[in-house]
Parts: C-alpha cells; structure tokens; sequence
C-alpha cells in the first residue's frame, strides 16, 4: 500500500508542475513552448521523453539478455549523434512547427497529409499507455486494460493546460526521479542475488551475447529500426523549441551520455530480474516483479516512481506531439483522440517490444527519405514522387508486419522494413533521376548569341 501511495504522490507532484504552467492557446506556444527551452530543461525535457521505453528494456533484457545493449543501445546512440552534427541545427532554423509542416513546404500538400498519418502512427503511445497501465496495474491490482485507462488520462491531464510547457515543468521532475529510482534498485539486487559475477552464472547460456541469439537479418531490422531516431517527433520537436541551434546540437550530444548511464542501469536491473526470476510468466514485468523480490517498501516505492517518471513522460509528450498531427486548431480535442487510438492499439498488440517492432518498422520506411529530403534539398524530389515513395514504402513494410503477425514469420525471410526501403528507395531514385532529366531538358532562359 505505501507503495502505491508514493507512486501516487509522485504522479500528482507532476500533474501540480504541469497545471503551473501558462495556460497555452497559442499554438507555437502550445506545441513548442515559444521556442525558448534552455540547455538544461532541453536534456531534462529531452532525456526522458525518448527513454521511455523502461519497461520495454526490462522485457528485453530478460529475454534477449546483454544484446539489449547491442540493439537497443549503440544504434540509438549513433543515429542520435548524427542527428545532432546534421540535423539539430537545420530543425531550429527551418520555418514551421510540425514536421508535416516542413513536408509541405517540401514537398505539397499530399505528402504533408501523409506524413501526418505516419507522425501521428509513430508518435502515438501505445507502447507507453501499455507499460504505464502494467506498472498501475500490478501496484492497484486493476486489469491492465482499466489501469491503461486511468494512466491515459492522467497523461491528458498533465498536458492539458499548457502544452509543452506543462510537459517540460513535469520533466524537470521525472529527469531526477528516473535516474534515482532505478540507481536504488541495483544494490539491493546485488543483495540479494549476489556480485554481477555471480548473477552471470545464474543467466541462461548464451545471455551475455552480444548478439542474444539473434540471427544477422533479425539484428539489421532492429538496427534499422533505430533510425527512427531521424524521423522521431520527439527529436525534431525539442530542436525546433531550442532558444539556438547551439542549444539543439548540444542537447542531444549531452543527453547520448545520460542515455548510457541510464541504459547501464536498466540492463544491469534487466539481467538481475532473469537471474533472480528465471520463470517470469510476463516479462513487460520484470523490473517491478525484481522489486517485489529484492527490495522492502518505500524503496521499492521510490523505485516505482522512478519508473513511472519514465513512462508517463514519454506517454505525455508523444501524446502531444500526435495530437498536433490531427489538426493545429483543435489540439485539445487530437490528445481525446490520440489516447483513443492508442488505447485500442495496445488492446491490439499487448507486447512492448511487439509494438516497437511493427510500428517502426511500418512507419520508417514511409518517412526516411521525406525526411532526409526536407533538410537535404539536393537529394530532394518532386512532390507526387515524394508522395509515392512514402506511400509505397509504408504500405509494403506494413503488409509485412500483417503477414509476419498472421504466419508467426516474415513473408520470404524478410524482415518488413527492408521490402519497405528497398521500394521507396528505387522510387524516389526514379523520381531523382525524372527530375534531373527534365531540368537538363530545360531550354536555357538566355538567348544565344547569333552566329
């Protein structure tokens, strides 16, 4: 009970900071906070809000071990830091205040609309809605189901007044609490379970593998998933409310570092949860069922606040970022139907690292190139290419994941992402190549001189 009751009085410290906040009606004020976040709430804005995925790690380490680290980790950090060196700073310049609003810039308005559809999908927070309502459900008792409920509109309710504004305040809070909760956990794990050597002896074979037993395609689509970091919403958000593109820049490169940390933390606890839990029946449990095991109470509540500092920080801000995508004049009314959505999604897919894996690899493949093509124009094509590129790339990538869903197997050995790719690639290179032709095709704009 005095777990419970901590984690409950955590959430409403965060839901006061946020109800704090200036009450937003201006939308570049709502959606990015009137371009003014400092360096500091831009890592505390930024460092939880992309790390949400707590209980999805504990899921996977349990499961796949030390690859956690492999997968879930490096790839993140490197596309996060070549984010930063190209990107960050051409976000903060680059007029418009959603990332549809630079594909129509780009590209028209057709592929706006689509990219809005797959920001929308991508940002949605069925994983987080999924993980907050398993973390409320096993303190609470409730089904996950109503606990996802309540922990949806607990989300709303932080985010309601002030838009981004209100999420920041709040994760200036869940920055210190995520990191303290889960720095906790891990001596009294080693209390309980032994020194990590002796944790590793009690680990299945082949769970210290870098690899998990995972075969050389399943480890490319998970690394080609981390590219998700280019089109995430949450990235491409926070640079465009950066003061500077100094700030911007800096901001991500700081957080790769808090992210380790943090990813050193959770894939410790992870391992510690499979050596002293061989037989979990719910792995998305791991973390809280170790804490269950190894600590006493108010530890293990400060434990669970830290974990759902985490999660609902990623659940409040995705939700805002989807709902700009539903329309920019009834932002209030897109975060109802952003949490609705993503409700029946996690109904849907009740899988942490499920959701992750069909998801970005429905999404990416549709946005990558788009993308890349705003902030690049030299590799930029003409609208109706872009348009179909993006199209043909979401909807090949998605049958994948449906085939792949129905069969138990990726249709022909593939992963869904490469099909996706690989078509949207050979598109937009005829749409690169058609519009190279017809400027050289071009009859000049100066007359030739008479001979």
């Amino acid at each position: 009970m005095i777990d419970a009751v901590i984690v409950a009085g955590f959430l409403a410290a965060c839901l006061a900071l946020g109800a704090r906040a200036r009450r937003e009606e201006d939308l570049e004020g709502w959606i990015l906070a009137g371009r003014a976040l400092t360096l500091p709430v831009f890592v505390a804005t930024l460092v939880p809000t992309f790390y949400g995925g707590v209980l999805g790690i504990g899921e996977f380490t349990w499961s796949a071990g030390l690859s956690n680290w492999t997968i879930m980790a490096l790839p993140y950090y490197l596309f996060a830091g070549l984010y930063a060196v190209f990107l960050a700073g051409r976000v903060r310049v680059t007029p418009g205040l959603t990332i549809p609003d630079h594909l129509e810039a780009s590209y028209g308005k057709p592929t706006a609309l689509m990219g809005a559809c797959l920001v929308f999908v991508l940002a949605s927070p069925a994983d987080e809605l999924l993980m907050a309502g398993s973390l409320l459900g096993h303190l609470t008792g409730l089904s996950t189901g109503a606990a996802s409920a309540i922990a949806g509109a607990l989300a709303l309710a932080l985010i309601w007044r002030g838009g981004l504004r209100s999420d920041a305040a709040a994760n200036r809070l869940q920055f210190v609490v995520m990191f303290a909760g889960f720095a906790l956990i891990i001596p009294f794990a080693w209390h309980a379970v032994g020194s990590p050597a002796a944790m590793a002896a009690r680990l299945p074979p082949g769970h210290l593998s870098w690899t998990g037993g995972l075969g050389p395609a399943k480890l490319i689509g998970w690394w080609l998933i981390a590219v998700w970091t280019i089109v995430d919403p949450s990235f491409h958000q926070r640079c465009a409310a950066a003061q500077s593109p100094a700030i911007a820049r800096k901001g991500i490169l700081i957080s790769i570092g808090f992210w380790a940390v943090f990813d050193l933390l959770t894939t410790t606890a992870g391992l510690y949860a499979r050596a002293a839990l061989p037989a979990l029946g719910n792995p998305t449990l791991a973390f809280p069922l170790l804490a269950d095991a190894v600590m006493p109470p108010v530890a293990r509540g400060l434990f669970f606040a830290g974990i759902s500092a985490s999660l609902f920080a990623a659940l409040q801000g995705t939700a805002l970022l989807a709902a700009a995508c539903l329309g920019k004049s009834r932002l209030r009314a897109g975060l109802v139907a952003t949490m609705i959505f993503s409700y029946a999604l996690s109904r849907l897919v009740p899988s942490v690292v499920g959701l992750w894996y069909a998801v970005g690899s429905a999404a990416i493949p549709g946005l990558l190139l788009p993308m890349l093509g705003v902030y690049a124009p030299a590799i930029r094509v003409p609208g109706q290419w872009a348009l179909a590129s993006s199209a043909a790339g979401w909807l090949v990538s998605l049958a994948w994941v449906a085939v792949a869903r129905i069969k138990g197997a990726p249709l022909l050995g593939l992963e869904p992402m490469f099909p996706g790719l690989l078509l949207s690639g050979a598109l937009w290179a005829v749409g690169y190549a058609s519009s190279a032709r017809t400027v050289h095709a071009a009859p000049s704009s100066t007359p030739h001189a008479p001979q």
